[in-house]
């Protein structure tokens, strides 16, 4: 593949210097990215994009911990997915990616913050969309890459980026994502203000967080887990055959070196605050319009204090053994 389709010309257009003001623009070249305002290059690292200021902010010892936790194990990674029509199938068999892809549409720029190994990015390249995801972790966007190269895919592309220092131009996304990823920071509140500024206005907001009533079992079980073992988790123990990705998905569960609890009103409050709309909720809130055939993206009730407190009550018989993620979907008003 081409150096210059490493990350397609559309996201290029979208990206800026590292620290800097909207008006930098980045060019690619064999090995490294350049502005054309200063001249500064951002190389390449192990064959990946790097977009980290040289004097970004620290993000603190719960940052370097994080950090480090996904530099040695890469989250997902691809067992039982040796090509692009795996992945595909592998996305269209999720309701949560089989969904988001059809609300999306086509012909859209995506941020996805927090890829990780890049999965998700890939699979909603499709239709024609341009799909940037970026992640602290290198070992992860490198996965991510390979993947790309070794399948010839030209509309999705990855950066090293820090959420709080963000190198793409404000209010330049249609979509932005962020799915189980903001809990995991020094401060998600901050980093959803961050995320925010990329998505244009009447653009898509889809934020996806550890729900605080029904991340409590799994609490539960890391509680139990050194007496009972990794099968104590559903999914270790019926969904996952490959040994290192159990052993992955059991380190991310009840392993990670933080994480925070957040409901459905928190997030709310904070679409308020962002000036972003409040549209639907995965899984859907009870006994309102989101439930039944609304789709992702539509307007539809938030319900009552009640209902989003008894919504959340019955996620402790679904969401709670599969991680307890949670996602609100928002638009960005004008």
């Amino acid at each position: 593949m081409k150096t210059e389709l490493l990350i397609p010309e559309q996201i290029i257009s979208m990206l800026k210097a590292p620290g800097q003001a909207n008006d930098t623009d980045l060019e690619i070249s064999s090995d490294a990215l350049r502005c054309t305002q200063t001249g500064n290059s951002y190389e390449f690292v192990d064959g990946v994009p790097s977009l980290l200021a040289s004097t970004r902010e620290a993000t603190g010892d719960i940052g370097t911990r994080v950090h480090a936790f996904y530099e040695e194990n890469p989250f997902p990674n691809y067992e039982s997915i040796d090509d692009f029509g795996d992945l595909v199938s592998k996305g269209y068999s999720s309701s949560f990616s089989n969904e988001l892809l059809r609300e999306i549409g086509s012909n859209k720029c995506i941020l996805e913050c927090g890829c990780g190994t890049g999965q998700l990015s890939h699979f909603l390249q499709l239709n024609n969309n341009h799909v940037l995801g970026i992640d602290m972790s290198l070992n992860s966007l490198k996965l991510a890459i390979e993947f790309k190269l070794n399948n010839h895919l030209v509309r999705s592309g990855f950066a090293q980026m820090d959420l709080f220092s963000l190198a793409v131009k404000d209010e330049s996304m249609d979509v932005v994502i962020s799915h189980g990823v903001l809990h995991h920071t020094p401060d998600a509140r901050r980093a959803f203000h961050e995320i925010i500024k990329k998505v244009k206005p009447g653009g898509i907001v889809v934020v996806g967080l550890y729900n605080a009533i029904a991340r409590v079992p799994t609490w539960l079980r890391a509680k139990a887990m050194p007496l009972l073992g990794p099968n104590i988790d559903y999914i270790a123990r019926t969904r996952i055959m490959d040994e290192r990705k159990r052993e992955i998905w059991t380190k991310d569960q009840y392993f990670n070196p933080h994480e925070t609890w957040h409901s459905i009103d928190e997030v709310m409050n904070w679409f308020s605050e962002e000036n972003v709309e409040y549209l639907n909720c995965r899984p859907s809130i009870y006994d309102t319009d989101g439930e039944g055939d609304a789709g992702m993206f539509d307007k539809t009730s938030p319900g009552t204090r009640y209902q989003r407190v008894v919504t959340q009550l019955s996620w402790l018989n679904s969401i709670a053994r599969e991680g307890a993620v949670f996602d609100v979907i928002g638009r960005k008003r004008e």
